[in-house]
């Protein structure tokens, strides 16, 4: 076992130097034989209603446009050679000047960065998703465009917005409402992006939550370091989808197992109360995301949750809450920022912020 560990240590070294950035990385050839500059074909390319934003300095990389049951929907993947904060600055500039911006979120990590922001005007929802690795020049764009139901008028409240101010209620009142042991808990929580994004301490502000980000599968070194430095009640425990498949990362799914089993028992050996995460699914036919890669996905999860049960280990079923149904299980597009791994806002609020205070209360119950 010590063997496999140090050869998985070495291997998550090489691959995961760019952190989440293996999604975005998996790059077509039609990628790697793309010039960057100004391409007049871009808009064109694009297909994507006039009033849709677009850098003249973007090259299309891949289009798709959709029509179903009389809604339209566009998507996008665009290179730009520049800087980040220089294309985040223009589009939130270009989308405030004639869209309603709905929310706004930005990351800067050591390895890679991102922006997302969603808006919409009478006629479109439109998100917009950017990404880019430390010392590359190159931004990915993701741009996803959905058409509102004829008839929507400027200003009227759609059905989902109705529905998410009654939900941010609820989730108020779920803040203030969940049982003082737990209030009185120090949470961990060990993340890569997606964990990170949740602002979880905003939608929580009276829970005790620290946020450790690690962006590699072997989060063994940071749970280590936590369990030395001072203990905490809870441990939450999160790996990300773009780790997936094992094999493409030069290592195995019997490794990555092995992994959380010695972590539960380093939480026990530490008297801390472990809880474990099923992975988000991916849309598998986002042209960022590897094949096999939902395959393999659902393969862990079905291992987290049979596991989970056998331990009696608290799970947090991130799939269960994002995916389409139990018969479909990729991500359900609405609660995807663009890149088909990453999340938008509603995927937190909406979903994921209701999970939170069961798992936390089953683990309770359960203990060490």
């Amino acid at each position: 076992m010590k063997k496999l560990m140090s050869i998985a240590t070495i291997v998550f070294l090489v691959f995961f130097i760019c952190g989440c950035s293996i999604a975005t990385d998996r790059a077509s050839e039609k990628e790697k034989n793309l010039v960057i500059g100004n391409d007049e074909e871009s808009e064109d390319e694009a297909g994507l209603p006039d009033k849709v934003p677009i850098h003249d300095q973007a090259n299309v990389m891949e289009s798709t446009r959709n029509v179903k049951e009389g809604s339209e929907t566009y998507f996008v993947n665009m290179k730009f050679k520049g800087e980040i904060e220089q294309l985040s600055e223009w589009y939130e500039r270009e989308l405030e000047a004639n869209w309603q911006i709905d929310s706004i979120s930005e990351s800067d990590f050591e390895d890679w960065s991102e922006f997302y922001v969603d808006a919409q005007d009478s006629e479109y929802y439109i998100s917009v998703y950017l990404y880019q690795d430390a010392g590359s020049n190159i931004v990915s764009i993701d741009i996803n465009v959905e058409g509102k139901d004829e008839g929507a008028q400027a200003g009227e409240e759609s059905e989902e917005l109705v529905e998410k101010e009654q939900y941010e209620e609820t989730t108020t009142e779920l803040a203030i409402n969940y049982s003082g042991e737990i209030e009185n808990a120090s949470i961990t929580f060990v993340c890569a992006s997606v964990g990170s994004a949740w602002n979880i301490n905003e939608h929580f502000p009276n829970l005790n939550i620290d946020i450790y980000d690690e962006y590699q599968f072997d989060k063994g070194q940071v749970i280590r370091d936590i369990l030395e430095s001072g203990k905490p009640d809870i441990m939450i425990i999160k790996e990300c989808a773009a780790y997936f498949p094992p094999e493409e990362m030069g290592t195995s799914m019997a490794a990555y197992k092995d992994l959380i089993r010695d972590w539960i028992n380093l939480c026990r050996g530490e008297s801390v109360i472990p809880i474990l995460t099923t992975v988000v699914p991916i849309d598998p036919d986002n042209p960022n995301n590897w094949e096999g890669q939902l395959g393999s996905i659902l393969e862990y999860n079905d291992w987290i949750n049979d596991y989970c049960r056998n331990e009696y280990i608290s799970v947090l079923d991130l799939e269960l809450a994002l995916r389409v149904s139990d018969e479909n299980r990729i991500l359900d597009p609405k609660y995807d920022s663009g890149d088909g791994l990453h999340l938008n806002d509603l995927a937190y609020s909406e979903e994921l912020d209701h999970i939170l205070i069961p798992a936390l209360e089953t683990a309770l119950e359960i203990g060490h």
